[in-house]
């Protein structure tokens, strides 16, 4: 098996996709804006795996479920990425429009420094950088 992408589903896509272009400053490979590509469906470009948005409602009725699919409560969801500089980066991320959850800590016994982020869904992204 290989892991070819995480897709996350939202009850709010055009908030979800700004997000995740212009916060997270992914790039976009499909997307609204591209033709082809139905209005409410996005793949971004996270190097060997992709991110993908879908309307929660819209994969509910694939599965023939009912609609309008539940929410989901707490955190269903972690996104951990690894980055350079932590403290740069989660300054940047949180200026840029990022809900913070959790500011940056050392965790000496994970041997990271870490900051929890949440998305407009509320998935949960961690961002690390390995302690000297």
């Amino acid at each position: 098996m290989k892991l070819i992408c995480v897709r996350l589903l939202t009850g709010d896509f055009p908030a979800a996709f700004v997000f995740w272009r212009d916060v997270m400053r992914l790039p976009v490979k499909y997307g609204p804006d591209i033709p082809g590509t139905p209005p409410d469906y996005a793949y971004f470009d996270f190097g060997e795996v992709g991110l993908e948005l879908l309307k929660r409602d819209d994969f509910a009725a694939t599965l023939g479920e009912a609609v309008p699919a539940p929410a989901p409560t707490g955190y269903a969801t972690l996104l951990n990425l690894r980055v350079d500089d932590l403290d740069a980066t989660y300054a940047d991320l949180v200026g840029r429009g990022a809900t913070s959850v959790a500011g940056p800590h050392d965790r000496p016994e994970w041997g990271a420094r870490t900051a929890h982020l949440a998305d407009p869904d509320g998935h949960l992204i961690e961002i690390y950088s390995p302690l000297a």
